[in-house]
């Protein structure tokens, strides 16, 4: 009987041990954001140029891109941050593997935004090509097709969360 009964309160540890150590769940993770304009070609009109980082999985109407707005001019890039949602295991404390975003340049193109998708590395910079989402007003046929938006994104990892300089470049004509 004492056999069976260290037998039982052996696996039962176990099973504890093992269920809490594997068990994920969501969390909310607020990844931050510095985003700067760079616009060799001047298409833009002198000062500073409105902009917003938003998530996108939350909406992507031109209302929602608004909520954030912001701007950004030489010297004083625009900074704001969001929470999103991410899968963790018990114990997880890196950041998300993936963040994703929506970048709205209405002086730019008023019609969409475009799409910030990526998996950051700690301490690297990527070069991407955000793609264009239209809003429910945008048409190819009778607007003409955008082009996607190159990025520069540099990531820096803080406990769970990302702290991403975006760089942005406004390709010339």
């Amino acid at each position: 009987m004492h056999v069976l009964r260290r037998g039982l309160v052996t696996a039962a540890c176990l099973l504890a041990i093992t269920l809490g150590t594997t068990s994920c769940g969501t969390v909310l993770i607020t990844n931050e954001f510095s985003a700067s304009i760079a616009d060799p070609g001047r298409r833009l009109p002198g000062g500073p140029t409105e902009i917003s980082i938003f998530d996108s999985a939350m909406g992507q109407s031109a209302d929602w891109a608004q909520k954030s707005m912001g701007s950004t001019s030489l010297g004083q890039p625009y900074t704001t941050s969001f929470k999103s949602t991410a899968t963790k295991f018990v114990g997880d404390g890196s950041p998300s593997q993936q963040v994703r975003a929506g970048v709205s340049i209405p002086q730019y193109q008023s019609k969409g935004y475009f799409a910030l998708q990526l998996s950051p590395v700690d301490g690297q910079s990527i070069t991407l090509q955000a793609p264009f989402i239209g809003y429910y007003d945008y048409s190819a046929a009778s607007d003409g097709a955008v082009k996607p938006l190159p990025m520069t994104v540099t990531a820096k990892s803080a406990d769970q969360a990302w702290q991403l300089t975006v760089v942005i470049t406004i390709p010339a004509k």
